[in-house]
């Protein structure tokens, strides 16, 4: 009996002798592995969208007596849009400390941002003119760790009017869109923003009041308003599709040659362009791995306006909205078309179920696009699983894993 007890005790003392040689060899390989882990909750990520409206015939106003308008009408005869945007954004710094609570911690994030658009508006009467839109930005997104987030946005860019021989090329114009807002979530299920942005959607320099709404969560059915920006309900409907019904504007002002003497001074070589429509509809978001995404949307596009400023007649109000025109014209309601490929590149720190950063990755979506109006569909925010009677099944969890690691 008392062989049995010491043949026991010799063997638990091995035991425990190898167990924690074999801790300590595991550790010093895991430390020896140096992993680099990453630095940073949001990704690169590639926006390319395309967007069209058929021509239409521009009449005339009858209502008004307008000489000069409804000549520039007839020279005009036609119009549609052809437009392309290319979007980038990208990390550059995340800075992280501890407020003391146990699991949260603050974030400040600084993204570099890069837009290109090439908008071709069609008039039939007059050779073709090719926009062209670039600028590079800033962007800071503040998490306070508790329930807030900052959103701090500022996107210079320039405008240009080139035409396809490359002769004649106007200068370009500087201007500068940016935005502030304040985002407070007091559950996971409701969110209310305010702050201010400068914009030049509709078709003007405006500084609007920025005011928004969101009710459900981001990672399954929601609604969200936000003004000036857009309208939405978000449906998910499995890990790979969302359905959108949405309404938002889009325009934008640009330098626009002369060289066509639509503006009665000749020696004005170039001219502000405008648009602006309401834009309404269908949108299905398809993400196809964890890299690559793509959209479709269409729907009517009302409220059409285009409008030709000349700097020259508004330079005594430098700061304010323009006012004086030689060229003001709504167009009637039309369908359109818009389509979109999204590119994800990089790995990120897990985030999974973390409402600001939910909140952030949302910021940077719906309100940080600059003037372009355009959306990646919250690709970095994954669905909500299907629960089973059970729980989530594992492949579900599994699919979030991947989601987050790569």
């Amino acid at each position: 009996m008392k062989a049995r007890n010491h043949i026991v005790t010799v063997l638990t003392f091995l035991s425990a002798i190898f167990l924690f040689l074999t801790k300590t060899e595991a550790q010093k390989s895991f430390d020896s592995l140096k992993l680099k882990l990453p630095k940073h909750y949001f990704k690169t990520v590639i926006l390319i969208d395309g967007y069209s409206k058929p021509s239409q015939n521009i009449k005339l106003d009858q209502s008004m007596n307008d000489t000069t308008a409804d000549f520039l009408s007839k020279r005009l005869k036609t119009y549609g849009v052809k437009q392309f945007v290319l979007s980038v954004n990208t990390p550059l710094a995340t800075f992280e400390r501890s407020t003391g609570d146990s699991g949260v911690t603050k974030n400040t994030h600084i993204l570099l941002t890069a837009n290109y658009m090439s908008l071709q508006p069609v008039f039939g009467g007059i050779e073709q003119h090719s926009l062209y839109k670039a600028g590079i930005g800033l962007r800071v997104i503040i998490n306070s760790g508790k329930k807030s987030v900052w959103f701090i946005d500022a996107s210079p860019f320039v405008t240009r009017d080139v035409p396809k021989d490359g002769n004649d090329k106007s200068k370009g114009y500087y201007r500068m869109a940016s935005t502030i807002v304040y985002s407070y979530n007091p559950n996971d299920h409701f969110n209310w923003r305010v702050g201010i942005t400068k914009s030049f959607l509709w078709g003007n320099r405006l500084y609007l009041p920025f005011f928004g709404v969101r009710f459900g969560r981001l990672d399954k059915v929601n609604f969200s308003l936000q003004i000036p920006r857009c309208m939405s309900l978000n449906i998910p409907v499995n890990q790979k599709l969302v359905f959108s019904v949405y309404t938002k504007p889009q325009g934008g002002m640009f330098n626009f040659s002369n060289r066509d003497s639509l503006y009665y001074l000749g020696n004005a070589s170039t001219f502000n362009f405008t648009r602006y429509e309401i834009n309404t509809g269908f949108r299905a978001d398809v993400r196809l791995n964890n890299w690559f995404n793509f959209y479709v949307a269409l729907g009517l596009s009302t409220k059409n306006n285009i409008t030709f400023y000349s700097e020259k007649a508004n330079k005594d109000k430098p700061r304010l909205p323009y006012s004086t025109y030689f060229y003001d014209h709504g167009m009637p309601t039309t369908g359109y078309l818009n389509f979109g490929l999204v590119l994800k590149f990089g790995k990120t720190k897990s985030y999974f179920f973390n409402r600001n950063i939910y909140d952030a990755i949302d910021l940077n979506n719906t309100v940080g696009d600059g003037d372009n109006n355009i959306s990646n569909g919250n690709t970095q925010i994954p669905n909500a699983p299907k629960k089973t009677k059970k729980d989530v099944n594992l492949s579900s969890v599994q699919d979030l894993i991947d989601y987050n690691d790569f």
